[in-house]
């Protein structure tokens, strides 16, 4: 049976590609501009006070009698960008006031997880002091927030002279209002909307209807095009599983990620692996690695600040764009067809950054691959559809181990492809093995959560105080899937507990 009819909240970013006229490019220019100098203004003003603070630390002052601390929270930091701006930039009316407030929140937001993890209270590995963005290296980006007018951001009947787009193709921008000049104004307001090349309708037509909250526009420059991130926050009511059943649909898969393939299943499935249960790796970055040394070794001998480098540099990114777009489509494609067939998904818990240290084209080849991004890309889809994503853990020997008897060897090669077992002579192809004995694996780890659940009955009515749990929304500060640990996140309004476990993580 199911259990009572709740409401889930749901955080997505939905990417609109941009098509903006010259002017508008321009535009979004010195906004991504502004908020990188309110970005920079911010980091050096706190540095600056770091600074003298430690002076007068090494000066003998006491802790008291020291300059008061500046604080980075993004509101007291906007009051100081007002009472200075005149001075630092005094051209700040041509652009909108929250493009320095997107690069003061971001600069807030570096310097609060700089804080948090040098005290111990942020867990992974170590963050440093924000470093300052340049003009040439740093990503175009810029953010815009207003939560009283979700409306406001799509087209609507006031638009176009009372007329409404049939389409829908069009975005709304921000525009500066601090311009007495009303023929200024006027030039701007033809830069209001911004073309999309996709239609907009569904997500407006959600946000109209209250099923959809705008947290947040991000309009970047990525791979050589402008696009527009929207940060939303849907309601979807649904039916909270019973935690103790099994899955829906009982059929599990196991997948072993690599280079050679991009993935290996514990079995074949027709019309996304071969006869082998191998998923080719397209190798997309490999394919444009040629066209991209061309461009490289042309960009080299341009002058510099020169329009021939300014078109090369465009180029490039659009090569790198397009490598990045198809991958992403063929990862898609991939995770799409996994979440779509499969109740359970078990997946191995790789070490990608270590891996791409330990040699240059090694890197490259798991860059390219994008394995993080797979498990990504499951993760939220898996939880989307109420099915079960299993972790296994990175120390569970999965090609070492026989999936015919269980026995482990003492060392398997890298190079070594074909997995013999020396007790049983069974021999099968190493990534094959390793999927079959992380579905396994995964299946175990299942049932031991599931089990654990049964003997606690206590767990399982626990009040639902953060369904955000379910796609780790920034708001909680509880997350679905912890190392070392099955933790059951995915039912909307469910249980939070984790119970230890010997290896593996599982997210129902």
């Amino acid at each position: 049976m199911s259990g009572p009819i709740t409401e889930e909240y749901l955080t997505r970013a939905v990417v609109f590609p941009l098509d903006p006229t010259p002017a508008q490019a321009r535009l979004l220019r010195s906004y991504c501009g502004a908020a990188r100098f309110a970005h920079n203004w911010a980091l050096a003003r706190v540095k600056e006070n770091l600074a003298l603070r430690a002076e007068e630390r090494e000066a003998g002052i006491a802790e008291p009698d020291l300059t008061p601390a500046q604080s980075w929270h993004p509101k007291l930091l906007g009051r100081q960008w007002n009472a200075s701006k005149d001075d630092a930039a005094p051209w700040w009316p041509e652009v909108s006031m929250h493009a320095f407030r997107s690069g003061m929140t971001s600069a807030a937001a570096g310097l609060e997880n700089f804080s948090r993890s040098r005290s111990g209270a942020r867990k992974g590995r170590a963050v440093g002091f924000p470093r300052f963005k340049s003009r040439d290296r740093s990503k175009p980006s810029v953010s815009f927030i207003e939560i009283n007018h979700q409306e406001s951001w799509f087209e609507g009947p006031d638009v176009l002279g009372g007329r409404t787009s049939p389409n829908g193709h069009r975005i709304r921008l921000m525009l500066p209002q601090s311009t007495p000049d009303r023929e200024v104004q006027r030039r701007r307001a033809n830069l209001a909307w911004i073309h999309t090349t996709e239609s907009t309708q569904r997500l407006a037509r959600k946000v109209a209807t209250g099923t959809a909250t705008i947290q947040k526009v991000t309009i970047s420059y990525v791979g050589g095009r402008w696009q527009a991130s929207v940060l939303v926050r849907y309601r979807v009511p649904s039916v909270r599983p019973h935690p103790t059943r099994a899955p829906v649909a009982p059929q599990s898969i196991g997948i072993d990620a690599g280079i050679t393939h991009l993935a290996t299943l514990s079995r074949p499935v027709p019309g996304l692996t071969d006869e082998h249960g191998h998923i080719p790796n397209p190798r997309v970055l490999g394919k444009q690695l040629g066209r991209l040394a061309k461009v490289d070794r042309r960009l080299a001998r341009c002058q510099p600040a020169s329009q021939n480098r300014a078109k090369l540099k465009h180029r490039r990114a659009r090569l790198h764009g397009a490598v990045r777009k198809t991958r992403e489509l063929e990862l898609h494609r991939v995770s799409n067809a996994l979440a779509d067939q499969f109740g359970v998904v078990a997946i191995e818990d790789l070490n990608v950054g270590g891996m791409a240290n330990k040699k240059r084209h090694l890197g490259r080849a798991l860059a390219d691959v994008s394995l993080a991004e797979l498990r990504r890309q499951l993760t939220y889809k898996i939880s989307d559809r109420g099915t079960t994503l299993v972790v296994v853990d990175r120390l569970y020997p999965s090609s070492k181990t026989c999936s015919a008897c269980g026995a482990v060897r003492a060392k398997l090669p890298l190079a070594v492809r074909v997995f013999e077992c020396s007790t049983c002579g069974a021999s099968l192809d190493r990534d094959a093995n390793a999927a079959i004995n992380i579905e396994a694996e995964g299946r175990r780890v299942l049932a031991a959560t599931l089990e654990s659940l049964h003997q606690s009955p206590a767990s399982q009515d626990v009040a639902g105080l953060r369904p955000e749990t379910r796609n780790a929304d920034p708001r909680t500060e509880k997350t679905g899937v912890l190392t070392g640990t099955v933790a059951l996140a995915a039912c909307p309004g469910g249980d939070e507990k984790a119970e230890p476990c010997s290896r593996g993580t599982v997210a129902v």
